[in-house]
């Protein structure tokens, strides 16, 4: 897996030098599954400590996937911890079994995934050969 992106702290990502908080930023908008291709896409919050001038969408665009597991999150969450990002990691394919557990990482593995935990425990684990971060102003 190639990316234009790196992670840091398993809550944010940085792209072209700029640190971009998922968790407390950007609220989960939903995704679009096209079988070979996927998108994860977020939108900037509400608040007074959300930079002005910071990104107003976000759009993980995933190419030729051949992996994907969705797992249903709690139906009975609030509705906050339904859109918040909790963590994002890389994580090797052999332990696919595994889908409540974080790596620090920033930089995906040859045989990693990328996998997106919510605070609702809802999770969106992808294989694929190439992920691009499109940041909307």
């Amino acid at each position: 897996m190639k990316t234009n992106f790196t992670i840091e702290d398993n809550y944010a990502v940085i792209k072209d030098g700029i640190q971009i908080d998922l968790h407390n930023n950007f609220d989960y908008k939903g995704f679009v599954d096209n079988v070979s291709d996927f998108k994860i896409e977020f939108v900037k919050m509400n608040g007074n400590w959300i930079k002005e001038n910071e990104f107003s969408r976000l759009i993980f665009n995933f190419k030729d996937v051949s992996y994907r597991f969705l797992g249903d999150g709690d139906s009975e969450a609030n509705q906050e911890d339904k859109v918040t990002l909790g963590e994002i990691s890389f994580f090797p394919q052999d332990l696919r079994d595994v889908n409540d557990s974080i790596i620090p990482q920033a930089e995906p593995k040859e045989n990693d995934d990328l996998i997106f935990i919510f605070e609702d425990g809802k999770v969106i684990r992808l294989s694929c050969d190439f992920v691009e971060l499109i940041t909307i102003e």
